[in-house]
């Protein structure tokens, strides 16, 4: 069965073509040997060739997918009118691609719709309308989009991956390929069977770009067996040798399977007929991700510049022929294309939409330009020979570009290279593109004139969307120039083109400009001015708010559109070079649109902060000084303006007030102040505005600064005022004025006080009083005259207050104050009046009698208010007022010291009569119950307030009675007003105090005072019995006393016994008979308690009074019985110990007092029975563990007191009764565990008693007695253990100990040390200790180590090195302690002196990987000059980070590398090291300094090979230290290793071949090549270097062979263009004059050159007789240099503006037009003297250049005049005779010109002279001091008709 498309090919053929089978068999049979018996002797070849290209051809595997597009889409080359595209393309992640879903449905996943803009329906053929871009040598894509649709079709590609093996090839999965075209032909066939025979060659004219012929060989990368199926061709071909021909690749094989149509139409979908073309691929495993991903990263832009395909789709089906959807993107174009027939050019808009199922709709509308170029002849190529014009197409993006995360291509060429612009638009056009189709080709010159071509492009379309739309808004413009390529380009030739667009867009006309109508104004970028953002914020707001501003353009300059002048486009209107006005455009703008008049106050002080943010920089000296800016307001309220000159030299100087009450300060200024304050104030709407102003410092600021405005205070505008007053009615305003700032509360207390200290009084009489020592208010108005009748002050300067202040209607404004003003005159200006006046110090008359109720009161009232005050009163007058009898009392007028002021408290007491005595109360109904409010006054007059003191007045007539006339009834009534006192609940402790220390009470001793006498009662029976008591009389007071108790304790009686043991001690008396147990303990008491108890205790240790098991016996015989004794008492049966059972336990309580009367007990006397009792126990093994213990307990307890007996003593010391772990011993032989012994367990065997429970043991307890055990010769710790220890060492070099159970290994093992360097100090035999230890392995920093393998850190080894840089002893581990045993540790070999470890540090010091640790370590070498052994090892730690790195040899080091050239080659350790550690590199390692000058030019050699491109910084570097070494040996080793120099290409240093670069010693020979020539030719220089200038670079470079450019330059000579544009210049001799042939003839007379006169005439001769013609069309030449090492030749042409033709004498001159300028005329001078310098000197080259220079500056004088005199002298040149008869010759009718320019001190004078016969004209000639002069006047001779007289030198006439 063959393959039957449902759309065969119908094109016609010009023969019958074979059927497919049998056209395939024939290429088989005829091209590959197939079936004729022979084989091709050149298949292995073919084979070989192919694999080649098929696998190297692209960079990417999956790059054939690119090819196969291109076989699917056309792109036509115009673009109709009536043409629209809508394109479709889904891209899916690759994740997404590879989730597989059984539930859904087959559906194409990418689409491309194309369908009419007005029918809505599918587009005629393509034939009928001029494709994109299809023009005539408009060049197409390749492949795909080379292929023929049929008409009516709906051109598609489809991409399906499916998991299903359709070739049944074992492939894992397959990439399957529909296209909808024609089909394949047999042309193609044959052509797809080839290598390099497309048959789309010679076809670019006609759409068709493939001509390599090898794009479809690249499917084998990703596919071993590709199948093609179209137009009944069902072919396959295999990337292995045919077995019939030995070629792979383009050997077709016929496909029989028949199960592919099959599964391709189940796959496709049955109901749909299979598409024309179907490519299957069955994938290679290892490219299948790869395919994926590819078809996940189609660009959504690759149909942008393309047109047939009108839909592509990818998707991806499973076994189960389940689809997986993927995102979808559409692309459509709208009918807006406009052509522009004036330039060729075309635009269109194509919108572009991106569907993605997850994200959505994306869209991005490209505004695309499209324009003809012819191609320029020079720029043709092969490739492109049929093409006659170039199409560059520019898309431009509105809105973001769709990439999809893909990035965005920047160079399309029909499809997107790989190439990145960073423009903000896409660059479309037939590029020459590299085999891999990844960037342009960028040497080629094809390219190349496409890309100048794009500048051109660019600005047409910019312009079209600056200007198209009349009536878009201004706004609408700014985001158009986002298109502008700011950023630079990182390849060269691109970033050109960048740098031309600008130039371009400078000189266009597109910046919209301001205008105040809707008409737009565009101007150039440099004739357009921006505006400060901040003013514009201004006029803005203006607008705004319906401001009226004038145009803003209208003031000399035009402005930029405010929508175009803000920061978004900073960057652009910098690259356009757009700047800002300059600042005198604002002060014009100002005082033309009259801103500061029309604009609100907010708005105003905006402009106010705009001119203050600035003035310093930029407006302080500008005319702003003189713009009417500044608002004040006037006299009559109106508003003026002030311009900032005004305000700093006006009479009224500007103000601004600080605070918030400026109406009221204005207000009164203008009604009574302006013509003293002399200040003019801000408007009050300004001030308003100013203090809601967010910049309100800022403006502030500047109007204080450079307005001179002063920022006043009230208060500082008040002191102003108040300097100035001097008249009454001012004065009067002015209080009134601060009287209403207080009153409004404008203004502080203390500003108010200041200033009413400050303003003059008025006073009664009308005077104005300045000063005054204190003011009072009238008499009429006053207390104190009501007082005392007339001033009594009025020689002290008090001021009396003029009524006219209480005149308020004046100043109140109507409104009555009268009372608050008074007021304010008291607080403030201190206006007084009783009570505020300090009284004088004489008596007060009125104080002498009594004083009426109103006038005592106003006393206390003024005293009162002077105390308050701090007021000291006068003595006089408080004495009087004291001691005068003016007081009312309850007993008549007293004095106030004398009176008493009752209380609510206690006032009734003395009312109820219940005290004994009298009380002169102040009588309080008199004065009406106000004189209670004085208490304090009263007080200081010496009234007493207090009940205390009525009380002490009540008990001092107390006492003041006799005792033995005090009755009992007097006691009883004493007793019984205390007791009402308390009732009263009031306190009698006055009364009390003052009775209780006299002896009134009557006791059976006598008279007592209370605290003497007890009140007897039970509790004291038993004291009674032991003291004799002085108790009470009852018999006297009677048994009613009795109940008083309370009130006796009060007093201080003793009633309770309360503990008062003293009393009992103080009155004891010895007891008769036999003493009860409760008297003993009383006694025991009063010993205990009793403060001195002496005489009790010596009155009880005779007696026998205590009673003990033996009876009653004295204390000194009695022994009281200690619990803790126990153990010993049980074996004593005579000791009189202390009856117990009599006194009971309570007497064990006192002890200590027992103990003082001498109480005692003795064990002596059975010491030794105890002692023969132990013994008998031991010898039969009876001592039990609680024996010992008691035993042991025993002798603690008796050894603090030292009463233990010795017997017992000596028992516990000499015999064995301690079991241990070896047995019975002695306590000295026997050794207590504790935690010190722990360390050395594991390597000692020691006797510990044993604490165990056992019969033998001792238990646990006995670790309580270690004292007691030491005492006894125990071992108890470790540091009391040595000599056992020693004995008891079992060290193992292996250490491998057991520990006993319980014990901690850590701490055994990290204190082991320790422990036996402290026994081995402790020890006898220290020797024998380090013996042991040396068996040992000691724990460093660095792991562990024998003893001589350790060092002992101290702080003389911190100085040097850290605890953790070498094998120190861990102290940590160990513990500090170790620092202790510094002589042990060096006995067993440990190094502690510090100059005794190099060898050891050494040892270890690769050990180490941080930096800062061997840096120590070598600065510990250094101190002590160390020196390797073997230099040649590493030994010079490089670090790599903070704790990594290398070893190196010394001999791969430098010391600095001070370039930074070398950090490859070497390790610089000036990065790694401290410089103090280099001495010691270079002395121990013998370290280099530095690179050498052969180490450079290693490194130069190896950027030769490595790297073309420098770092300026690296490149002046190396040339930097060349130079500065710079002799023959240098030169030697620098010209064997260089072969490259430096030159600049981009602002990047590259190196070049040295034969192919120039040394710029012809500065305009440079600039000729640099301007024309494409790539740098000339050597680069250092910058920056002082020691290496640019002359000794030219040594250098020469040296090396860089040739001079003027030794290397070939001129080629003029060009002349068409002759018969030439002019002839009239007058010949204005070019060449006697001044230029002068000039020229006294070089040439040079006698340093040797030139005859002949041969100096010879030479010029031919210059009198040149003939100058004037060119309009320029003259060029021709310069050329020969590129040695490529053979290639550099040629420029340069414009020149003169050319000599010596032998025709002809001198051509440029043309010009106007004046020239400076430089021009210096153009024109260098270009005129090396033209006639070169034309005179062929023959001697070498010093064209000195007559070149002379020839310069002579044309910039015109060759005339002193100058060309001077010239020739100044280089010691002159002219001889002979010379001078040349040109006389030359200019004949020129002579005195001649002669007047051969010296400037010739003066000639023509006169007749009357004495001669005829009238004779005589030249007279003065001075001629030198033979040519007198040359010069024989030459005179032949052109005067008269006599003449020639005075010489020498007087002599000739």
């Amino acid at each position: 069965m063959t393959y039957s498309p449902s759309s065969p090919s119908t094109a016609p053929a010009a023969e019958m073509p074979l059927p497919p089978r049998e056209h395939v068999e024939r290429i088989r049979r005829e091209r590959f040997f197939i079936g004729r018996g022979e084989r091709n002797p050149l298949a292995e070849d073919m084979h070989q060739a192919v694999n080649y290209l098929s696998h190297e051809l692209y960079s990417k595997d999956v790059h054939f997918l690119m090819e196969l597009i291109q076989n699917a889409i056309f792109m036509a080359s115009g673009l109709a009118k009536h043409w629209y595209s809508g394109l479709c393309i889904s891209v899916t992640p690759h994740s997404e691609l590879l989730t597989l879903s059984s539930s859904r449905e087959h559906r194409p996943l990418l689409r491309l719709h194309r369908r009419s803009a007005s029918t809505g329906g599918p587009l005629r053929s393509s034939s009928n309308f001029p494709a994109i871009g299809r023009e005539k040598g408009d060049p197409e894509a390749e492949n795909a989009e080379d292929n023929e649709y049929p008409s009516g079709v709906s051109p598609t590609l489809e991409f399906v991956i499916t998991t299903k093996d359709i070739t049944h090839s074992g492939a894992t999965a397959t990439l399957l390929v529909f296209n909808n075209e024609k089909g394949f032909a047999p042309e193609n066939i044959e052509s797809i069977c080839r290598i390099g025979k497309s048959t789309k060659k010679g076809q670019r004219d006609s759409a068709y770009i493939g001509e390599k012929g090898i794009g479809f060989k690249s499917v084998f990368l990703v596919s071993s067996t590709p199948h093609i199926f179209s137009n009944g061709y069902q072919i396959k071909f295999s990337e292995d040798a045919c077995t019939k021909c030995g070629i792979g690749y383009i050997v077709p094989e016929w496909v029989e399977e028949h199960r592919i149509i099959r599964d391709l139409t189940k796959i496709y979908g049955c109901l749909k007929n299979l598409p024309t073309t179907t490519i299957i691929l069955p994938l290679k495993n290892d490219k299948i991700e790869a395919m994926k991903k590819e078809l996940s990263s189609t660009h959504p832009e690759i149909l942008l510049f393309l047109s047939k395909i009108r839909k592509i789709s990818v998707r991806e089906i499973n076994d189960g022929l389940n689809a997986t959807s993927l995102s979808q993107i559409s692309i459509s174009s709208e009918a807006d294309a406009l052509t522009r027939k004036d330039i060729g050019a075309e635009s269109y808009t194509l919108h572009l939409s991106a569907e993605e199922d997850k994200t959505g709709n994306h869209h991005c509308s490209y505004y695309i330009w499209k324009q003809h170029f012819p191609v320029k002849p020079e720029c043709r190529v092969q490739k492109r020979s049929e093409i006659d014009q170039w199409v560059v197409m520019l898309a431009f993006p509105h809105g973001q570009r769709l990439s999809q995360g893909l990035g965005s291509p920047g160079v399309y060429a029909f499809l997107p290279t790989e190439m990145v612009t960073n423009f903000p638009f896409i660059i479309q056009a037939d590029f020459l593109l590299s085999s891999s189709r990844e960037s342009i080709q960028l040497d080629s010159p094809w390219n190349r004139g496409i890309l100048d071509h794009v500048p051109s492009a660019f600005l047409n379309a910019f312009m079209a969307l600056v200007k198209s739309t009349v009536n878009a808004p201004v706004f609408a413009l700014p985001p158009i120039f986002k298109f502008v390529p700011l950023n630079q380009s990182s390849v060269p030739l691109i970033d050109s083109v960048r740098m031309s667009i600008r130039n371009k867009l400078i000189d266009a006309e597109i910046m919209p400009c301001e205008t105040c109508s809707p008409l737009k104004v565009f101007c150039k970028p440099t004739e357009v001015g921006r505006l400060n953002a901040a003013f514009w914020g201004i006029v803005n707001k203006a607008v705004e708010l319906g401001v009226d501003v004038p145009n803003i353009s209208s003031h000399g300059t035009h402005i930029l559109s405010s929508y175009f002048d803000n920061t978004e486009y900073d960057d652009v209107l910098g690259f356009l070079g757009v700047g800002y006005v300059n600042y005198e455009w604002y002060g014009k703008c100002i005082q033309g649109s009259d801103l500061a008049v029309v604009l609100p106050e907010d708005i105003y002080l905006d402009l106010l902060a705009f001119v203050a943010q600035n003035w310093k920089v930029e407006f302080a000296s500008t005319n702003m000084h003189y713009i009417p800016l500044i608002k004040c307001a006037g006299a009559d309220g109106e508003v003026t303006y002030m311009s900032v000159y005004e305000a700093k030299t006006a009479d009224g100087k500007l103000c601004m007030l600080s605070d918030e009450y400026v109406p009221l300060v204005i207000k009164w200024n203008k009604s009574y102040f302006s013509s003293i304050s002399r200040t003019v104030f801000l408007p009050m709407s300004t001030h308003k505005a100013l203090e809601q102003f967010p910049h309100r410092s800022t403006v502030v600021e500047w109007l204080e600064k450079y307005v001179c405005m002063k920022n006043l205070t009230v208060h500082e505008y008040a002191i102003t005022v108040v300097k100035a007053l001097h008249e009454k009615n001012q004065v009067l305003a002015f209080t009134h004025f601060i009287y209403q700032l207080h009153k409004e509360k404008y203004m502080p207390e203390w500003n108010i006080n200041h200033l009413c200290s400050m303003v003059p009084i008025v006073d009664n009489c009308g005077s104005v009083i300045a000063t005054r020592s204190a003011v009072l208010l009238p008499a009429r108005m006053s207390k104190w005259a009501a007082l005392l009748g007339k001033s009594p002050w009025r020689d002290q300067s008090y001021v009396e207050l003029a009524d006219d202040y209480m005149s308020a209607s004046k100043f109140s404004e109507g409104h009555a104050y009268e009372d608050h003003f008074l007021s304010f005159v008291k607080k403030y200006m201190q206006a007084t009046d009783v009570p505020s006046l300090v009284p004088p110090d004489a008596g007060f008359p009125a104080a002498s009698s009594p004083l009426t109720m109103k006038n005592a009161l106003l006393l206390l009232e003024w005293i009162e208010d002077l105390r308050s005050r701090d007021v000291t009163l006068p003595p006089k007058f408080l004495n009087c007022i004291i001691c005068g009898t003016w007081l009312k009392t309850s007993v008549g007028y007293c004095a106030p010291s004398e009176s008493f002021l009752l209380n609510e408290e206690w006032g009734h007491l003395f009312q109820a009569e219940a005290a004994f005595v009298d009380v002169p109360m102040i009588d309080q109904k008199f004065y009406l119950g106000k004189v209670a409010s004085y208490k304090n006054v009263l007080e200081t007059l010496g009234v007493k307030f207090e009940f205390s003191d009525a009380m002490s007045y009540i008990g001092k007539n107390f006492m003041s009675m006799d005792a033995g006339a005090l009755t009992a009834d007097s006691m009883l009534s004493l007793l019984q007003f205390i007791r009402f006192l308390q009732q009263e609940h009031i306190s009698p402790d006055h009364l009390i105090s003052s009775i209780r220390n006299g002896r009134w009470v009557k006791t059976c001793h006598g008279y007592m005072s209370p605290a003497e006498s007890i009140l007897f009662s039970s509790e004291w029976t038993i004291p009674s019995e032991i003291s004799c008591l002085p108790f009470v009389d009852i018999d006297f007071y009677g048994n009613g006393i009795s109940s008083f108790k309370s009130e006796l304790e009060i007093l201080g009686v003793l009633v309770r016994f309360k503990q008062n043991y003293q009393v009992i001690v103080d009155n004891f008396k010895l007891p008769i008979g036999s003493v009860t147990s409760g008297t003993a303990i009383m006694l025991l008491k009063c010993i205990r308690y009793a403060d001195s108890c002496r005489k009790l205790v010596k009155g009880l240790k005779k007696r026998p009074w205590l009673k003990t098991n033996a009876g009653f016996r004295a204390p000194r015989e009695t022994f009281l019985l200690d619990s803790e004794w126990k153990c010993l008492v049980k074996f004593a049966d005579v000791v009189p110990l202390l009856d117990l059972s009599f006194y009971g336990d309570e007497i064990l309580s006192y002890r200590e007092e027992l103990m003082k009367i001498r109480v005692v007990a003795s064990l002596e006397q059975a010491s030794n029975a105890i002692t023969s009792h132990l013994k008998q126990l031991l010898s039969t093994c009876s001592i039990t563990k609680e024996i010992r213990l008691a035993l042991i307990s025993c002798y603690k307890e008796l050894s603090e007191k030292k009463t233990f007996p010795a017997n017992i003593l000596k028992f516990m010391h000499t015999e064995k009764w301690l079991h241990t772990s070896h047995g019975f011993r002695t306590p000295d032989k026997c050794a207590l565990f504790d935690c010190s012994w722990e360390p050395v367990i594991p390597v000692a065997s020691l006797p510990f008693i044993d604490d165990s429970d056992s019969i033998h043991g001792t238990g646990k307890k006995i670790y309580s007695y270690k004292k007691e055990l030491k005492a006894l010769g125990v071992a108890v710790d470790l540091n009391h253990g040595a000599d056992i220890l020693l004995s008891s060492l079992a060290i193992d070099e292996t250490h491998e100990m057991s520990i006993p159970n319980g014990l901690n290994p850590c701490l055994s093992l990290n204190s082991t040390l320790v422990a036996l360097l402290k026994c081995m100090q402790l020890s006898a035999h220290p020797r024998k200790f380090a013996e042991e230890i040396r068996k040992m392995q000691i724990k460093t920093t660095l792991g562990y180590r024998y003893a001589d393998g350790c060092i002992l850190y101290d702080s003389t080894w911190s100085s040097y090195f850290h605890m953790e840089d070498g094998p120190f002893i861990d102290v940590s581990f160990y513990g500090p302690d170790i620092l202790s045993y510094r002589t042990e540790l060096k006995m067993i070999g440990i190094v502690l002196d510090v100059g005794s470890g190099c060898s050891l540090m050494a040892l270890n010091l690769k050990s180490f990987s941080r930096t800062d640790t061997i840096s120590r370590i070598y600065r510990y070498f250094s101190a002590f000059k160390w020196e390797p052994k073997n230099e040649g090892e590493n030994w010079i730690w490089i670090p790599k980070g903070r704790s990594s790195g290398q070893w190196v040899r010394p001999g791969d080091c430098v010391l600095h590398d001070r370039s930074g050239l070398f950090s490859v080659r070497f390790n610089v350790l000036d990065n790694y090291y401290e410089k103090d550690l280099f001495l010691f590199f270079s002395t121990a390692f013998h370290v280099r300094h530095s690179p050498r000058v052969l180490d450079h030019c290693i490194l130069w050699r190896s950027w030769e090979c490595t790297s073309f491109e420098l770092r300026p910084a690296s490149c002046s570097s190396f040339w930097g230290f060349i130079g500065s070494h710079w002799n023959t040996m240098t030169a030697n080793l620098l010209s064997g290793s260089v072969t490259r120099v430096p030159v600049l290409v981009n602002d990047k240093i590259v190196l070049r071949e040295v034969e192919d670069v120039f040394v710029p010693d012809d500065l305009l020979l440079k600039h000729l090549f640099d301007q024309f020539s494409s790539n740098p030719m000339f050597v680069w220089y250092p910058t920056g270097l002082s020691f290496v200038s640019r002359a000794k670079m030219d040594i250098i470079y020469q040296s090396l062979g860089v040739r001079s450019i003027s030794k290397a330059v070939i001129k080629a000579g003029s060009f002349l263009p068409n002759l018969s544009s030439c002019q002839v210049v009239e007058t010949t001799d204005a070019i060449v004059t006697p001044g230029f042939l002068r000039i020229i003839l006294a070089f040439l007379a040079n006698p340093a050159l040797e030139i005859a006169s002949e041969k100096r005439h010879q030479m010029v001769s031919c210059l009198p007789s040149t003939k100058v013609l004037e060119m309009i069309e320029p003259i060029t030449v021709s310069y050329k240099v020969e590129l040695l090492s490529s053979g290639r030749t550099v040629s420029v042409k340069v414009r020149r503006m003169f050319r000599w033709e010596r032998e025709d004498r002809k001198l051509y001159i440029q043309k010009s037009v106007g004046l020239l300028g400076r430089t021009a005329k210096m153009e024109m001078a260098t270009c005129f003297a090396e033209e006639m310098s070169q034309g005179l000197l062929y023959e001697r080259v070498d010093l064209i250049s000195s007559l070149t220079e002379l020839l310069k500056i002579g044309f910039l004088v015109d060759f005339e005049g002193d100058e060309v005199e001077f010239l020739p002298r100044s280089k010691n040149l002159q002219l001889f005779p002979e010379d001078v008869d040349f040109l006389l010759d030359a200019f004949p009718a020129r002579g005195l010109e001649v002669l007047g320019q051969i010296s400037s001190v010739y003066f000639i004078f023509q006169f007749t002279h009357s004495f001669l016969s005829y009238n004779a004209t005589i030249l007279c000639i003065f001075r001629m001091t030198h033979a040519v002069d007198y040359a010069a006047c024989l030459m005179l001779l032949k052109f005067q008709q008269a006599p003449t007289i020639i005075l010489g030198s020498h007087n002599c006439f000739i």
